[in-house]
């Protein structure tokens, strides 16, 4: 009886051995066999911590790592001489660490950040200015999308705005390029992108009036139809009655009826009422 007991503890722990050893091997090769081919990797240059924007690329910023060739994007640097030379790249937005460094995230000039890199194919880079007003109180960023505007007060006519221009991308606020300032900054002027055309408006209207412009929500390219707004439109649809200046003006509105009928100019108090863009003066008579 006892002996027959050692034997069956042998054979227990003979098949416990057996299927310890057939579960590594089958681990090892896999259900389907032997282990399948290693990926093909490349090597590929990454920021080793954050390079801040405007920051020059050099050889402690960056490491050389084994990235897979599959999905390896388009213009990445696979050595480190080739990134951080000695006429230097600089970031031109935030970089993040082990993040993977392309050709469009660093510029091609010893410390130049160029506007002209950030342009689209046919478009230009037009300078607004700007100031606490003009500039939404600062709060205009590099990358969001505003409208352009320009106000007149002509000798020949009513003061009126028009729309120069929807939905264009600022490229610069100030001297500043990075698409990742989070601070408000009043600024003298900003660089916008946009067509030719909207180029040309632009700069003939600062020599004929004032610029500003209204920001967008971002994405927001929408188009509206504005018409010419005049001082007359500044209301809100209700008749609207201006107490004239009394100077005794002869050649005055209230005066011209009065001169043309021969009667004495009138030179009292009067009330101009307005009906649409229709004005009439009329006298205002004593109690």
């Amino acid at each position: 009886m006892r002996r027959s007991s050692i034997f069956m503890l042998i054979a227990a722990e003979v098949l416990g051995l057996v299927a310890v050893l057939f579960a590594r091997s089958f681990v090892a090769k896999g259900p389907s066999g032997p282990s399948a081919p290693a990926i093909r990797t490349v090597a590929a240059v990454v920021a080793t911590a954050d390079i801040p924007f405007g920051q020059k690329i050099t050889p402690d910023k960056v490491k050389v790592v084994d990235f897979p060739a599959d999905t390896l994007p388009a213009g990445t640097f696979q050595r480190i001489q080739d990134l951080a030379t000695d006429d230097g790249r600089v970031a031109m937005r935030q970089i993040s660490a082990n993040e993977l460094i392309t050709v469009a995230a660093v510029s091609d000039k010893s410390n130049r950040l160029s506007t002209a890199k950030l342009l689209n194919p046919n478009m230009r880079a037009a300078s607004v200015p700007l100031n606490e007003v003009t500039g939404v109180s600062g709060m205009v960023f590099p990358g969001d999308l505003v409208d352009v505007y320009v106000t007149r007060s002509p000798d020949e006519a009513e003061p009126y705005a028009e729309l120069l221009a929807q939905g264009v991308r600022v490229l610069t606020v100030g001297q500043d390029m990075n698409v990742g300032k989070d601070k408000p900054e009043v600024v003298k002027s900003a660089v916008v992108e946009v067509t030719p055309l909207q180029a040309q408006k632009i700069a003939l209207a600062q020599q004929v009036g004032q610029l500003m412009v209204s920001l967008r929500r971002f994405n927001d390219e929408g188009r509206v139809r504005l018409e010419t707004l005049q001082v007359t439109d500044l209301n809100d649809g209700t008749i609207t009655r201006l107490v004239r200046k009394k100077n005794g003006n002869a050649g005055s509105p209230a005066a011209a009826p009065a001169a043309a009928s021969g009667k004495p100019a009138y030179t009292g108090p009067s009330v101009q009422v307005m009906r649409g863009s229709e004005a009439t003066v009329v006298p205002v008579l004593g109690q």
